[in-house]
């Protein structure tokens, strides 16, 4: 089995806390359209102030997503 990219494992982890993307990036104060950037463009090229506010929002430790 491969392992899931970090994004991709991201994208679980919101949608098993929320009915959908739109409404995390609503609850998390981030633009729908600067979410999807991390999900297309990758997590390593998120500036570290989102990457702490998404996972505020999720209630997790960074460290979860590597």
């Amino acid at each position: 089995m491969t392992e899931l990219s970090r994004e991709l494992k991201l994208r679980f982890m919101i949608l098993d806390k929320y009915p959908s993307l739109s409404e995390f990036s609503r609850q998390a104060g981030i633009p729908y359209s600067t979410l999807m950037t991390v999900f297309k463009r990758g997590i390593a090229g998120a500036g570290f102030d989102l990457i702490m506010k998404i996972c505020h929002t999720l209630n997790i430790d960074p460290d979860e997503l590597l």
